[in-house]
């Protein structure tokens, strides 16, 4: 005998459960992505912080070994100090990474780069007749006399000589080491789109390598320089994503007293 047993109906998911499950997804797979790429960034400003502390102590110790500060290199100067001694050529350039034997990535200029891709900049004071980039110069200037003219301030300056409008951090620095962040590739002949990071870019555009990069990066252009907590682009005070690494005269001074150059 056959028996007919009763056909069973499989009902599929419906376009409204479909959407409503692809919704879930896009959501959980949105937090997830957001949360990855901002430990990403967290962790690249972090080796971008160590990188230049690390610049730091070699700037620092090539002042005790050779009785001055390295200058900038520039865009043609294949990564060395520019000059070897003496008046810079640019005050305001970039990390001299094989003057001072730094290991990292560099591009085709040999300008030594952050972990964003972009040249880490370099400012030294040309204060007191370049006393800082001249051997024996500090010493001869003696200790007592000598004037670095760097600002940190806690915003933008209507100055380029001190901290107007806004809170001095620290003053007297003798050099300083920047990063411009995620967006420094974007200051390429242009200006920061806020006046925070406009003080640390710069708006003095310096000459391109034809044979190397081919870029004219913006530099600094005066004494000041920001130093803020991060911000993001969609913060009310703006994007500010710069990181800056000074040291304190009184730093080098006790470095080159040391090395027996001071006082």
């Amino acid at each position: 005998m056959i028996i007919n047993k009763p056909f069973n109906h499989q009902h599929g998911f419906t376009l409204v459960e479909l959407a409503i499950v692809l919704v879930i997804i896009g959501v959980l797979l949105g937090g997830f992505i957001g949360t990855l790429s901002s430990r990403i960034e967290t962790t690249k400003r972090a080796n971008t912080q160590q990188q230049m502390e690390e610049i730091k102590d070699a700037i620092l110790g090539f002042a005790a070994a050779n009785k001055r500060l390295p200058c900038p290199a520039t865009t043609t100067s294949d990564g060395d100090s520019n000059p070897d001694d003496g008046a810079c050529v640019w005050e305001h350039g970039f990390v001299p990474g094989r003057t001072l034997g730094l290991e990292g990535s560099y591009n085709r200029d040999n300008l030594l780069l952050d972990t964003w891709g972009n040249p880490i900049r370099y400012s030294v004071t040309n204060s007191d007749g370049d006393s800082f980039t001249t051997t024996d110069g500090m010493k001869i200037t003696t200790m007592i006399s000598l004037d670095p003219d760097y600002f940190i301030c806690d915003g933008s300056s209507t100055s380029g000589t001190g901290c107007v409008g806004s809170t001095t951090i620290a003053n007297n620095i003798p050099f300083i080491l920047l990063s411009l962040g995620e967006d420094g590739n974007e200051f390429v002949t242009a200006v920061a789109a806020t006046s925070d990071q406009e003080e640390n870019s710069g708006e003095l555009v310096v000459a391109a390598n034809t044979a190397g990069e081919n870029i004219a990066y913006t530099v600094g252009n005066n004494q000041i320089f920001v130093k803020k907590d991060y911000s993001s682009i969609d913060s009310s005070a703006g994007k500010f994503d710069d990181l800056i690494v000074w040291v304190s005269p009184y730093i080098l001074y006790s470095r080159m007293i040391e090395a027996g150059n001071l006082p």
